[in-house]
């Protein structure tokens, strides 16, 4: 190659040395340059989107926390007593439930879906005003989860 390029004349040489630094400022150009704004762009669209979704949220929040000092909280009940009977309307089945010396109860629930544990537990706390203290959640193979919890009355 080099002597093929040695063989022409300095005219050419000079030509073909600037269309290789043409050719190289387009390749720079349209494969390194415009694909990084492109994406910078549609960065900052994303960016732009994302803040205004999380400003919905926001307010969405804000709303929420009106309703929720409107609405009158329950009186907490006997931990024991809301635990089986939230526990039964949720269709789940407490492997153990015994008194927690603080004045709760401690519960184990096996083999029990997502979808009803954290349904159960906003239920326990908005409609018997008891919330856990200490939970411990498990997933196995399956994708069931496994829990220990300590419930007492909401503060």
């Amino acid at each position: 190659m080099r002597a093929w390029f040695e063989g022409r004349t300095r005219r050419e040489q000079v030509l073909l040395m600037l269309m290789a630094v043409a050719l190289a400022a387009f390749l720079l150009w349209f494969g390194l340059y415009r694909p990084l704004a492109e994406a910078r762009a549609a960065a900052g669209r994303r960016l732009d989107r994302a803040a205004a979704e999380a400003a919905e949220v926001d307010r969405a929040v804000a709303r929420l926390r009106v309703l929720g000092a409107a609405r009158a909280r329950p009186a907490p009940a006997d931990p024991a007593q809301a635990v089986n009977a939230s526990a039964s309307a949720a269709g789940l089945t407490l492997a153990r439930i015994e008194p927690d010396p603080s004045g709760g109860v401690q519960v184990a629930v096996a083999g029990v879906s997502p979808s009803q544990l954290f349904p159960w537990l906003a239920a326990l706390q908005t409609g018997y005003g008891v919330a856990p203290r200490h939970l411990t959640v498990i997933k196995d193979e399956q994708g069931t989860l496994s829990v220990d919890a300590t419930f007492g009355g909401a503060d």
